[in-house]
C-alpha cells in the first residue's frame, strides 16, 4: 500500500515538473521569437512551433483555470465542515431515564 502512495507521489511530481518545463520554455519561445517576421509562414518552423507554444499555453491556461476553481472549492468545503462533529444521536428509554416500572 505505501509502495503505491509513494508511486503516485512520484508521478505527480514529474507530471508537475513536465507542466512547469512546457510552460517556462514555450513562453520563452515565444518571447525570444516575438519580432520573427517571415514571407512564407506555411512552410516556416519558427513560425509552427509559436503556433504550437501559444496553442499549449491556451491549452494549459484553460485547464489550470478550471483546477484553481475546484481546489478552491474543495478547500472551502473542507475548512467549512473541519470545526463540525457529527455524532449519531439515539435516543432510548435508558438513555432518558424513564422508569419502566407499572
Amino acid at each position: 500500500m505505501e509502495y503505491s502512495s509513494y508511486r503516485n507521489r512520484i508521478i505527480a511530481v514529474v507530471a508537475l515538473a513536465a507542466t512547469l518545463f512546457m510552460m517556462l520554455f514555450s513562453s520563452m519561445y515565444l518571447t525570444a521569437h516575438a519580432s520573427h517576421h517571415c514571407e512564407d509562414s506555411s512552410h516556416c518552423p519558427v513560425c509552427a512551433m509559436m503556433v504550437q507554444c501559444e496553442r499549449s499555453l491556451k491549452t494549459l491556461g484553460t485547464g489550470l483555470a478550471v483546477t484553481v476553481v475546484v481546489l478552491f472549492t474543495f478547500m472551502l468545503y473542507t475548512n467549512l465542515f473541519q470545526g463540525y462533529s457529527f455524532k449519531s444521536v439515539q435516543t432510548t428509554l435508558i438513555s432518558q431515564k424513564v422508569r419502566m416500572d407499572s
